[in-house]
């Protein structure tokens, strides 16, 4: 059972810079004018333990594939 996305803590890399945010703030918000930036790393809010990438729905990913697939329309774009 995945945990909810406002219990989970994400690392967004980008080259100017990582930063932490929740996995419901970016489901929400999206890389916006940052297409560079993607989750990286994930952890517990809860517990701080860390948690595979595969807590973000791949959609979310905001990597190589997760966009490719969204350009071929395997996925919906959830920021469009």
């Amino acid at each position: 059972m995945l945990p909810p996305p406002e219990d989970v803590l994400l690392l967004l890399a980008h080259p100017f810079g990582d930063t932490w945010t929740t996995l419901a703030d970016w489901m929400e918000r999206g890389p916006g004018p940052r297409p560079l930036l993607r989750p990286v790393k994930a952890r517990s809010r809860l517990t701080g333990e860390d948690l595979p990438l595969s807590v973000v729905p791949p959609q979310y990913r905001n990597d190589g594939a997760a966009r490719l697939a969204i350009e071929r329309g395997e996925l919906a774009d959830p920021w469009a």
